[in-house]
């Protein structure tokens, strides 16, 4: 029997809880290895503990990003020795180092991989905060990356993404599906008649004004479609008062705005409504879940014209050009103006998903016990 280490420090958000969560059904019908998981000490992460007792967790304060480089690179070298461990399961992203045991990166953060992210703290004269934010953390990951063998991402655009800063022509990609995609989560389309209040999606958390989610975007549209005398309204998971002292919004816009809030799953599934059309902005994914919830709950989303969205939901998804107002009120108009069959639109994106994750690898069990082997 093998001690595989599966390193979750820095995952808390629900997005990685819910990708976590798949991996850690996967591992626990697993009866040739013996899982020991290090993880931060958190309400997400707790519930996680609570729920999969069968393995073994080692709770670490939540510190900051260098503590985590001292304790994954420093006390993993005890925690390994004592527990014996045979490999190491980089599931948020970082990797040992100085340490010698095979390891497996989980890749699902591109923000450090983007040119197109680049260009655009550069247009907007962020110089500081892309060293910040962007450059410095690069560095470390592109380190990291570039001295690790096996790597597992989440889609074939990851990798072209990191080809660009590093060499991946001695590196194993593993790519993984971590969507459900049985026929029981997928929901059929949604009923759409544009002549009444057209409803908009849009799921953020309280990391919104970060440059890479491009919120101005969205307000812009947003405010596109009142001059349009259009009858909509917006539905966002954040509060009134998040909003209200960000520059990034409008407060022409609170009249048509339901202030959401953070929305559990269970609650989400109730805005995902007849009349409902999800928007995305984002500058870069890895995969969207956002996106991904609204085609499996039968709602029409709306994305940028960039390569992970053909990558993710396929050359079949509407998309519209970044920082471009006109090509989103073009695309919105043609969507009213009945010029696209809504129904069959979204069963096409429905079974694009289905064929895309199947043709991936399914359990991380399976790519564990390749890395062990060779």
């Amino acid at each position: 029997m093998k001690r595989i280490l599966i390193n979750t420090l820095g995952i808390q958000d629900s997005g990685g809880i819910t990708v976590l969560k798949k991996a850690l059904d996967d591992c626990i019908s697993d009866n040739k290895n013996q899982y020991i998981i290090v993880c931060n000490d958190n309400k997400n992460m707790n519930l996680l503990r609570t729920k999969y007792d069968k393995f073994k967790f080692i709770v670490v304060p939540t510190k900051g990003f260098l503590y985590r480089l001292y304790y994954e690179n420093i006390a993993f070298k005890s925690i390994i020795k004592e527990n014996k461990i045979d490999l190491i399961y980089n599931f948020s992203g970082t990797s040992q180092i100085f340490i010698k045991v095979p390891q497996l990166i989980k890749i699902h953060n591109l923000l450090f991989y983007s040119k197109k992210l680049d260009q655009v703290y550069k247009n907007n004269g962020n110089f500081k905060l892309w060293l910040k934010q962007i450059y410095l953390k690069r560095l470390i990951f592109k380190y990291m990356a570039s001295n690790s063998k096996y790597l597992e991402i989440q889609s074939a655009h990851v990798k072209e993404y990191m080809s660009d800063f590093i060499d991946i022509k001695n590196k194993t990609f593993f790519i993984k599906s971590d969507i459900d995609v049985s026929e029981r989560n997928f929901i059929g389309p949604k009923k759409y008649d544009f002549i009444k209040n057209i409803k908009f999606l849009y799921i953020v958390g309280p990391h919104f004004e970060y440059t890479h989610k491009n919120f101005q975007d969205f307000t812009n549209m947003m405010i596109g479609l009142q001059k349009q005398n259009i009858d909509f309204e917006i539905n966002i998971t954040l509060t009134k008062e998040q909003l209200s002292n960000s520059t990034l919004w409008n407060n022409k816009l609170n009249n048509n705005t339901n202030f959401l809030g953070y929305i559990c799953k269970d609650e989400m599934s109730q805005y995902f409504s007849n009349n409902t059309i999800l928007i995305s902005t984002s500058i870069i994914e890895t995969l969207g879940l956002h996106v991904i919830e609204a085609i499996q709950n039968g709602i029409i989303p709306i994305v940028p014209s960039e390569k992970y969205s053909n990558s993710v939901y396929s050359d079949n998804i509407l998309t519209y050009d970044l920082f471009d107002i006109k090509s989103f009120l073009n695309l919105l108009l043609s969507i009213i103006g009945n010029k696209i069959d809504c129904p069959q639109y979204i069963l096409q994106l429905q079974k694009d998903l289905k064929n895309s994750e199947k043709n991936k690898y399914q359990n991380i069990v399976d790519i564990l016990e390749k890395v062990k082997n060779v």
